[in-house]
């Protein structure tokens, strides 16, 4: 039984009352039996939406599948395993896909659901989740509605938050995820919360959205949170708590958190398989959750045994248990061998993270050698001594901040930097991407956004910290080699041109600024029919780096 009162409200912004929801629901239900639809997919932006699909789908026992994100083979899963799509999306555009304003409205809902609940605890249609893949092979992943409530449930009663309809979520993950599913629309369920309707991808956005309600609780993950200026940012008076999953999140962080927000910050622990296993409210202890038991394998990795599984499920997560709780070591395979040395990655990350310069870090044995790679999202800072000092002299400084608590096994010896690392919406680092950057060699620039005319092209770019061509060029004041500059405009040319030309010569060649690691540039192509060339400039700042004119052998 939902816990809302018939004037109560599921969510804002446009208002939707309980009662008008749950009728809703039932209406999308009467036109699944009509079809006699037995399982869905869905894919939806709005939250408030998405839980009265479940809700109705769940009431007449249709399966729901959830892909994980919008790739190939995702799309392929769930059109091989459903019926039908239901979206919010107009833009979405898959076979026996309908949309959520227009599903059911013409349905006439069985007299005998009128006095039934929308919701029974005991509920055992299932739910399909599919894993991103981001550490290996994507799998499927089955639930049921009683499972997904009882985890809610437990989270509901550790979390220290009230059961109020005036507290409103909001949202940073995505909801097509466990996570999201689980805290943003299960928990929200269970303790009659109104639902956040949009994901809110922006800091100020979200502190937009908490103005707009009574009260406020942010979900939201380490990706977000570390990107948010938490000195500068203007915060709403209205948020009365954060829930962060995804990746712990580091000490200092979590701390300054706290001192901004004077609101409990609580970490959830779990994952995809197992659902919610422990939460902590500092930066310590992880705390186990009521209708649950845990302890470890023969080599020290966690197993849950909880109301909300079917069986024990075995976790690849090392733990040290203690008397009121206990440590994340890191993951089995996240604890490697190096010269007869045991290594916990996350303790190599969480100490190269408290550097002045790191902003984000990866750390993970080399695909081909036995050595680590710190993979390093690096602070304004962090640029700044990279541009200023060079490529050598910010790993020494780095590899010496380490050296101080870390065995010398566990300082990396090969290292990829970056201003941001492309971690996914549940914080996770893709193994494909980082055996990429550790293989491949980076000789071209980040290409951003481009805009082509009839005689006219313009690119932005942006120099990656990891060009190969800084290294020697110079060392201790890298800069963006000429013959390379002339290399990326050539390469645009071909773009622009749509073939591969033959440039009889560069004329009127000037070099008059450098071109910088992490520079965004411009890159501007003007075509002469007449005279057979092209001229281009590369501007930085406004300024131009290189110009010229490139002819055309006739």
């Amino acid at each position: 039984m939902l816990p809302y009162l018939e004037h109560h409200f599921i969510a804002q912004s446009p208002a939707w009352a309980f009662h008008d929801f749950e009728y809703r629901a039932k209406q999308i239900a009467a036109e699944l039996t009509q079809r006699k639809v037995r399982s869905i997919s869905l894919w939806m932006e709005d939250g408030a939406q998405l839980a009265c699909v479940l809700l109705g789908a769940w009431f007449v026992g249709v399966r729901t599948l959830f892909p994980a994100n919008d790739t190939p083979e995702s799309l392929a899963w769930a059109n091989e395993n459903a019926d039908l799509w239901i979206t919010d999306r107009t833009d979405f555009h898959q076979p026996n896909s309908v949309l959520f304003s227009e599903f059911g409205l013409q349905i006439e809902w069985q007299k005998d659901w009128q006095n039934r609940p929308l919701f029974d605890v005991h509920n055992q249609t299932e739910i399909w989740l599919k894993t991103s893949g981001s550490t290996g092979e994507a799998k499927t992943i089955v639930k049921t509605a009683r499972q997904l409530w009882l985890g809610a449930c437990a989270l509901a009663e550790a979390l220290p938050f009230n059961d109020s309809n005036d507290i409103h979520t909001i949202s940073t993950v995505s909801i097509q995820h466990v996570y999201g599913l689980t805290v943003h629309i299960m928990m929200s369920l269970v303790k009659g919360w109104q639902i956040g309707r949009i994901q809110q991808f922006y800091p100020e956005c979200i502190m937009r959205e908490a103005e707009q309600v009574h009260r406020a609780i942010i979900v939201s993950s380490p990706a977000m949170l570390s990107s948010i200026d938490w000195q500068k940012m203007p915060i709403s008076s209205r948020i009365e708590g954060i829930i962060s999953s995804g990746g712990a999140l580091p000490a200092t962080l979590s701390d300054e958190i706290r001192s901004r927000v004077q609101h409990p910050l609580v970490e959830i622990y779990g994952s995809t398989e197992t659902g919610p296993i422990a939460i902590r409210q500092d930066s310590g202890l992880w705390r186990i959750l009521p209708n649950s038991r845990l302890g470890s394998d023969a080599q020290g990795a966690l197993w849950i045994e909880a109301d909300w599984l079917a069986r024990r499920e075995q976790t690849a997560d090392v733990v040290e248990f203690e008397a009121k709780g206990f440590r994340l070591l890191g993951r089995a395979d996240r604890i490697v061998k190096i010269a007869d040395k045991r290594i916990a990655l996350v303790g190599v990350e969480q100490a190269l993270m408290q550097h002045l310069w790191v902003e984000d870090c990866y750390i993970a044995q080399h695909p081909q050698k036995s050595r680590l790679v710190a993979w390093v999202g690096l602070t304004a800072q962090g640029i700044e001594q990279f541009r200023e000092k060079g490529r050598r002299a910010l790993i020494h400084q780095l590899k010496q901040a380490l050296e101080q608590t870390q065995e010398k096994a566990a300082v990396p010896r090969f290292w990829r930097f970056t201003d941001k690392l492309p971690r996914n919406s549940q914080s996770k680092i893709n193994k494909a991407e980082f055996e990429r950057i550790c293989v491949d060699t980076q000789t071209g620039a980040i290409w951003l956004n481009a805009e082509q005319t009839e005689n006219g092209h313009r690119i932005e770019g942006k120099v990656p910290l990891d060009l190969v061509f800084l290294t020697d060029h110079f060392a201790d004041f890298p800069l963006v080699p000429g013959v390379v500059e002339l290399q990326w405009i050539t390469d645009q040319i071909s773009e622009f041109l749509g073939f591969a030309p033959t440039i009889a010569r560069f004329e009127q060649l000037k070099f008059q600024k450098f071109l910088r690691p992490a520079d965004r540039f411009q890159i501007q192509l003007q075509w002469d029919a007449v005279k057979q060339r092209i001229k281009f400039q590369l501007l930085t700042e406004r300024e131009v780096c290189c110009s010229g004119f490139a002819l055309m052998e006739r």
